[in-house]
């Protein structure tokens, strides 16, 4: 019978006891717990073992990231950019193997469950109100990218609840709160997938319906010789078109956000989307176009999913080539 894989990610030394409790909690529950130091990783011999972890990460179904004090390796990609000295170590940017790890399970869109350490939690604030000073030092993290971390994962727009923690037993807690939720969503939502199936059976006969009824009033209008048919016919067809689109940005967590949000005009987006030609243009052209003295926080922090839902819209309404997606 299959079974949920709970990937844990984190640094190794500073969290090993966290880790082992989570272990023991997850196989408590009948679920697979993966954790390199067990071995339940299979390692490529002809990869840097880092690559074997985000391909078991993409094989979860669940990742739950632990942040402490440590930032982590450097993965096997940038691992010869990293200056030696640590100075630069604590200040040069670089992605670590626990970052990456994250950002493959935000790719795959599985759930992500994020617990801060209680101390890292509370410099955090200090570090927002000294970006940039490169002569604090900070009492529990060896890295300002510790911090950069947590703020990415803060200006995400889903999937992205986190939760202080003193002790094993705080996340514990919470997961199987969580965890118990999410299995009585799952039965509810098999019980609302039969009453979706019968309302998308009625909403095709529907269509039917109104496309026959279309069809039937052209005909009438063109055989009444009404003079200006021909432009009703174009004007409603381009209004229906135009509610289609509406309908379909909604659907979008970023556009509907913009719109709601930011009172920002329909025709401005179709525009955006339409005239440029990279993810960074439309950001722009966004920015541009946004209504005196507001700026979106999500437009500036744009991430893949984002792009991925533009993407549909660009392909599937307007028929434009998708953006290419940004490293991560």
């Amino acid at each position: 019978m299959a079974k949920p894989r709970v990937f844990i990610s984190s640094t190794y030394y500073d969290l090993k006891h966290i880790r082992k409790g989570l272990q023991e909690f997850i196989n408590s529950l009948g679920y697979d717990s993966i954790l390199f130091e067990n071995g339940d990783i299979p390692f490529i011999h002809n990869e840097p073992l880092d690559k074997s972890c985000y391909k078991e990460v993409e094989l979860s179904q669940i990742l739950v990231l632990i942040i402490g004090g440590r930032y982590g390796s450097p993965s096997s990609d940038e691992y010869e950019k990293l200056s030696q000295t640590e100075l630069d170590k604590h200040y040069k940017h670089y992605n670590s193997i626990t970052k990456l790890e994250y950002e493959t399970a935000k790719r795959k869109d599985i759930p992500i469950y994020i617990f801060i350490e209680k101390g890292v939690s509370s410099e955090y604030a200090t570090y927002k109100k000294n970006k940039g000073n490169q002569g604090i030092e900070y009492a529990h993290v060896d890295n300002i990218q510790v911090f950069e971390l947590i703020e990415s994962i803060y200006t995400q727009h889903r999937n992205n609840l986190c939760r202080d923690f003193e002790n094993i037993e705080d996340i514990t807690r919470w997961l199987r709160d969580q965890w118990a939720g999410l299995f009585a969503t799952l039965l509810q939502n098999q019980t609302e997938q039969k009453d979706i199936k019968s309302l998308e059976s009625q909403v095709e006969r529907l269509n039917t319906t109104i496309n026959g009824l279309k069809t039937y009033s052209e005909s009438i209008m063109r055989t009444s010789n009404s003079e200006d048919f021909e432009s009703i016919i174009k004007k409603t067809n381009e209004n229906i078109r135009f509610k289609n689109i509406e309908i379909a940005l909604r659907d979008s967590v970023l556009f509907r956000h913009l719109i709601d949000s930011h009172k920002y005009e329909i025709d401005k987006i179709i525009e955006s989307i339409m005239e440029s030609k990279s993810i960074e243009e439309f950001c722009i052209m966004i920015e541009n176009n946004m209504p005196k003295g507001e700026s979106c926080g999500i437009v500036n922090n744009i991430d893949n999913f984002a792009i991925e839902e533009i993407n549909k819209i660009r392909e599937h309404i307007f028929g434009l080539k998708p953006f290419r997606k940004r490293k991560l």
